[in-house]
């Protein structure tokens, strides 16, 4: 059932299944190598080659996170507490026809993570146009993600950080052109 509807409006958390009581649906207790196969498939989803993961669609296996998940990010409009909220802001940041997001590696290390029932580690590869009135091209930028794990074996922080500054990337969307700017070759070194 969907939880919130309107015409023209996209139901906030429709990527989240749902048990028949409209409860959300959890899957615990999953082995650490489970967890990163999901997770290495919401990137990837059913081909290596369709490059649009949860980063650009907003679309992940909602079973895995808790409700409460804490999104943490370099990005001004961060952090975000709820997966709800995530995912709605997620689905909608990219023009999904033209932005990538490419998965470069993923690891997981038993015991890791702010809890230490586990941690999944990717890094990856962003790029494409954001949905603003001007239409920004992103440059391609890398970054990683840091999933950690709670004793039930669900994802309850979602950390990322990016190997560009956030000046750098605010100033870029706003000022496509600042791309070029030779500020950014020195501070990148």
């Amino acid at each position: 059932p969907e939880l919130f509807s309107c015409p023209g409006c996209k139901p906030y958390g429709r990527h989240i299944k749902r048990l028949a009581d409209g409860t959300a649906e959890k899957t615990r207790h999953l082995t650490l190598g489970e967890v990163e196969g999901r997770i290495h498939y919401d990137w990837v989803g059913a081909g290596v080659t369709d490059r649009r993961g949860y980063y650009i669609t907003g679309k992940l296996d909602s079973t895995i996170y808790t409700d409460d998940c804490l999104f943490k990010s370099p990005d001004p409009d961060m952090p975000v507490r709820g997966l709800r909220k995530y995912l709605s802001a997620a689905a909608q940041l990219f023009d999904q026809r033209q932005s990538c997001a490419e998965l470069l590696s993923i690891s997981s290390t038993d015991g890791g993570g702010e809890m230490g029932h586990g941690i999944v580690e990717v890094t990856w590869r962003l790029s494409g146009i954001i949905n603003l009135p001007w239409h920004p091209t992103v440059e391609p930028w890398t970054g990683s993600t840091r999933y950690h794990l709670d004793s039930d074996g669900l994802i309850y922080m979602h950390e990322e950080q990016w190997d560009i500054s956030v000046w750098r990337a605010f100033i870029c969307t706003l000022y496509p052109e600042a791309r070029d700017w030779i500020i950014w070759k020195r501070s990148d070194n």
